[in-house]
């Protein structure tokens, strides 16, 4: 059986593979980590998986020298070294989560990248191991992959042809229209800036997206649409921000927060009820929430809740009769977002409690909205600040 590595040069990435499927890879990989101590690195198991996948530990690392990272992890298949850094990144999770990692790294750490890079071959190939990177040869992008969908463990006879049908849910664009194999369609940057690519799918939403004749990137389907409208045919879009709003700078005083505190403690419970449910309906409005909660009273007096509408895995779907809610068991039968604001209400009407805490004032996918929803919440005595 062949022993071989590769690196990711070829699309811009940073990840180092190795092929072998014999107990020879740990042994490898052990070798590398030790070399790496040698040379100023401090490896670890990953703190993370270690954290919440305790029972994955075992074959998840992690280690740091400077500004330059990495997480690895082992396989039946041998194992990867990804490396990263979060000095220049795109994504708010951290370099980690970037695409093209690559290009995006500083001019000094992506030279300390390289040097490391040629430590670790220089190891595989004295372990007997076979370098079968791409190297510096240009393949056209189309060509890339036509090879990775080929290759691929879930491809099928024809799955790269026009005519071939995917299900609705990995093939609709953001407008819902069908995504099909060899169609152009447009995109945007993480700037909002306007590109086009020729797209094939590649797994489950996700489509690969051929630029020009050299690169690639792999997108989501949601992200895709056509130049119909005019919103679409922006060139650079650039995202709304709850810092635009003035309201974002608007801080009550003490006296007036605890005014707003004290007059919901005197409105009673039904007062508190009506003003939760004014709150839950705009949360369902602005697509915060996916379905639309009302609480109610039960003829015992206890505070019950009831769903009224749901557009929750994209479907819209009105209930002639309310749907009933569990309210007081210790998950929630929604999401955690739901849940937290659900909670947070039935504490404010229960008990007069301002228990909503402002975790929600960031920009997010919708989440410019946010300066409206706080200010309703301390107008009805419902905000912790």
């Amino acid at each position: 059986m062949t022993k071989s590595f590769e690196d990711s040069f070829d699309r811009k990435d940073t990840t180092f593979y190795v092929r072998d499927e014999s107990p020879d890879a740990l042994k490898l990989m052990k070798g590398i980590f030790k070399m790496m101590t040698a040379r100023g690195w401090t490896v670890q198991t990953d703190q993370e998986v270690l954290e919440r996948y305790s029972c994955l530990a075992k074959d998840h690392f992690e280690g740091q020298k400077e500004e330059l990272k990495f997480k690895a992890e082992k396989y039946r298949m041998g194992f990867k070294i990804e490396f990263f850094q979060d000095v220049n990144t795109v994504n708010q999770n951290g370099g980690r989560y970037d695409f093209e990692k690559f290009s995006l790294m500083p001019f000094l750490i992506r030279c300390r990248f390289l040097v490391e890079i040629k430590h670790i071959k220089s190891y595989c190939l004295a372990a007997g191991y076979e370098d079968h990177s791409s190297g510096p040869k240009k393949q056209k992008a189309y060509d890339k992959i036509m090879g990775k969908i080929k290759s691929c463990w879930h491809y099928k006879e024809g799955k790269e042809l026009p005519s071939y049908e995917f299900p609705d849910y990995n093939a609709k664009d953001k407008d819902g229209k069908q995504l099909r194999n060899g169609q152009l369609k447009y995109f945007r940057d993480h700037k909002g800036r306007l590109q086009k690519g020729v797209i094939y799918h590649n797994i489950n939403n996700m489509w690969w997206t051929i630029l020009n004749e050299y690169q690639y990137r792999n997108i989501a389907a949601f992200e895709f649409f056509d130049l119909d409208t005019e919103e679409n045919r922006v060139r650079k879009y650039v995202k709304p921000s709850g810092m635009h709003n003035p309201k974002s700078r608007i801080i009550p005083t003490l006296p007036t927060l605890q005014k707003w505190k004290d007059e919901a403690k005197k409105a009673g419970k039904e007062e508190r009820m009506k003003k939760a449910n004014e709150v839950l309906g705009y949360l369902y409005s602005i697509g915060w929430t996916s379905r639309k909660f009302e609480f109610y009273l039960k003829p015992s007096g206890r505070l019950g809740l009831q769903e009224l509408e749901s557009r929750a895995w994209g479907m819209h779907k009105v209930f002639e009769e309310p749907e009933k809610l569990a309210l007081y068991t210790r998950s929630l039968p929604m999401s955690s977002t739901e849940a937290s604001w659900v909670k947070g209400l039935r504490e404010y009407t229960v008990n007069g409690k301002a228990a909503i805490n402002p975790w929600f004032c960031r920009d997010g996918s919708g989440g410019y909205k946010w300066p409206e929803v706080r200010e309703r919440l301390w107008k009805i005595g419902a905000l912790a600040s």
